[in-house]
């Protein structure tokens, strides 16, 4: 028996972004582009009035005020969609509608209720004048050429998950089409004697089938494009052939038949025509659950589709589909964010767990006040699937406890909330570590430096373990300022500052959000336990073992030769360990081997 994170660890390492396929863009929704997006136009594509008005010079305005208006000639009007016929001269202005393109010899526009028009028609007076009744600067109301998008322009990132804002944003640009990740296609089947469809009469012993149509459900949901098989019965035969009419999809996912019951043969099918890679797992509800590939030979050539093996509950089934199938089939899209948001809660009611695995129970989520609490949904059986309607969350007790108390702090996963719910374009991120007396401090401030020498806007995040002293001379704070950093921020287990309580050590995870991702790089001392990518400094004086596992490591910045496979950067040599970050993690992070047009490094 596993635990949670390896099975999941299994799924995702065998899964692959699919190919990319070219589709109208509004058959492109909630899809990840496979390519940046520039602009080959300026939006807008000429200076344009942002208000209806008049569009005039702004010296000629100079001085104006209700009771001293300055009068000009109206030499003309234009509406949105059309152009100018003529030129705004001295004294003179132009009648405009919002939108329309700005005549030429103007450079402002005063609003309709910013001069007595509406008097003039009340009272018949003459419209081929008009007063302007207050005195405006250049550029007033007026939106210009290439104010929201220039020619040339990275427009959207790779990789970027397009939103109805997307779409918007493709359409302006004048396109139809994009390219993007391709859907899975995930073929589903139930297993199971008892099963019967959903338009048949309910004989005796005989439950109908709603795995089918939860799976399918959950795989619409998240993207994919299912594809029922319909129910296998408790034969090999029958299993085997229905799975091989599911082998042209990207994944098989099958409910029930992976325990151990004498009728529970989905497992065995599966190890005759394929692999099994596990079948336990450290869960509840969900312990058996099966994966593997199912080998397929067609043309002399071998396919091999991933397969899960869900339990027959339909409480476990959905349970462990929104714990490994829902990640394997965001991946597959070419999504970056595979977790679902979890959130710190009060439970309300006690939670027994006894037999040391990981509890999921599900569990109504309210907010009162600024706090969050949960409620369970009532019993917590396998198969009560009301229990799943009533939810929006799942608690997840870990393992080897004996269960939480009511009042007790517990962490839950939003099932209702997407992974890409509060998703904000986020900074690349590294994080310096390594031994005391190694020089990580210094050399946080000599990169910090360098940075913004390149032109970079930088953000400091620093771990501490005892108390706070902030921005104090000669504090780590108050060092990474002087270097230069646009922002710094320091977390230790009872504080985080910017001054807030906290009543956990705050993961870098938590952090980042606070951070804001405006920053073209996020530098971070310390955090060794985080999954952020990290770069050790060494030192021979103090040993020659590492402070984090090589795996953990994207480089390590040393003063001798060490025998690994890891990138080494020269100790001292700051400007080599910049150019290893920005390339390996701030022009990546761009979507691109040069900088943005926006962004130019001064060298």
């Amino acid at each position: 028996m596993i635990s949670v994170e390896e099975a999941l660890e299994k799924v995702l390492n065998y899964v692959e972004v699919l190919e990319p396929e070219r589709k109208p863009i509004l058959d492109c929704l909630g899809q990840v582009l496979a390519e940046g997006v520039y602009s080959t136009i300026d939006m807008p594509p000429l200076d344009n009035s942002a208000m209806d008005g008049y569009a005039l010079r702004a010296r000629d305005t100079l001085g104006a005020s209700e009771s001293s208006p300055r009068y000009l000639v109206v030499v003309g009007e234009v509406a949105a969609g059309s152009m100018p016929a003529q030129e705004v001269r001295p004294g003179t202005a132009i009648r405009i509608m919002t939108g329309a393109p700005l005549p030429g010899g103007a450079d402002a526009v005063v609003r309709f209720e910013d001069t007595d028009e509406v008097n003039r028609k009340l009272s018949g007076g003459d419209l081929s004048h008009i007063g302007i009744l207050c005195q405006v600067e250049k550029g007033a109301d007026v939106r210009g050429r290439g104010e929201d998008i220039t020619r040339g322009d990275l427009i959207l990132k790779k990789r970027k998950v397009l939103r109805p804002q997307e779409i918007g944003v493709l359409a302006s640009l004048g396109l139809s089409t994009a390219l993007v990740i391709r859907r899975p296609v995930v073929a589903i089947l139930a297993t199971g004697d008892e099963l019967i469809g959903v338009d048949q009469p309910l004989a005796p012993g005989k439950i109908y089938d709603s795995n089918n149509y939860t799976i399918a459900a959950e795989v619409s949901r998240y993207g994919g494009i299912p594809k029922i098989l319909g129910i296998g019965r408790d034969l090999v035969q029958s299993l085997t052939k229905k799975i091989y009419e599911g082998l042209d999809a990207d994944m098989l996912i099958t409910s029930g038949g992976v325990s151990k019951g004498d009728y529970d043969i989905v497992k065995n099918v599966l190890a005759e025509h394929g692999e099994v890679g596990f079948w336990t797992v450290c869960m509840k509800p969900g312990k058996p659950l099966a994966f593997g590939v199912i080998r397929k030979t067609r043309g002399g050539k071998e396919k091999k589709v991933p397969h899960l093996g869900l339990p027959g509950n339909p409480v476990s089934s959905m349970v462990t589909f929104e714990q490994f199938a829902r990640p394997a089939i965001l991946k597959m899209m070419g999504k970056k964010i595979l977790a679902k948001p979890i959130i710190r809660a009060i439970i309300d009611d006690d939670i027994v767990d006894t037999d040391e695995r990981r509890l999921f129970a599900r569990v109504s989520v309210t907010r009162r006040g600024s706090q969050y609490y949960a409620s369970v949904t009532g019993p917590q059986g396998s198969g009560i699937l009301t229990s799943m309607a009533k939810a929006n969350g799942l608690a997840i007790i870990p393992e080897g406890g004996k269960g939480v108390k009511a009042g007790d702090m517990v962490e839950v996963q939003m099932l209702d909330w997407g992974e890409e719910q509060g998703e904000v374009e986020t900074s690349p991120v590294v994080s310096i570590v390594g031994k005391s007396q190694s020089g990580k401090t210094v050399l946080m401030e000599q990169l910090i430096a360098e940075f913004k020498r390149r032109g970079y806007k930088v953000a400091a995040i620093k771990h501490g373990r005892g108390g706070m002293k902030i921005d104090h001379p000669g504090k780590d704070s108050w060092r990474f300022a002087q270097a230069g950093s646009d922002a710094v921020l320091i977390s230790s287990p009872d504080k985080l500052a910017f001054i807030k309580s906290v009543d956990h050590d705050l993961g870098i995870e938590e952090i980042l959000p606070t951070v804001g991702p405006e920053f073209d790089l996020v530098l971070v001392e310390g955090f060794k336990k985080s999954k952020i990518p990290k770069i050790e400094v060494h030192r021979k004086g103090l040993g020659h073992d590492l402070l984090c596992s090589p795996e953990e490591l994207s480089a390590i910045v040393t003063d001798e030769s060490l025998e690994t496979d890891i990138p080494q950067l020269p100790w001292g040599d700051t400007v080599t360990v910049a150019d290893f970050i920005e390339k390996n993690f701030v022009l990546k992070s761009q979507g691109s081997a040069s900088l943005s047009p926006r962004r130019k490094r001064v060298r």
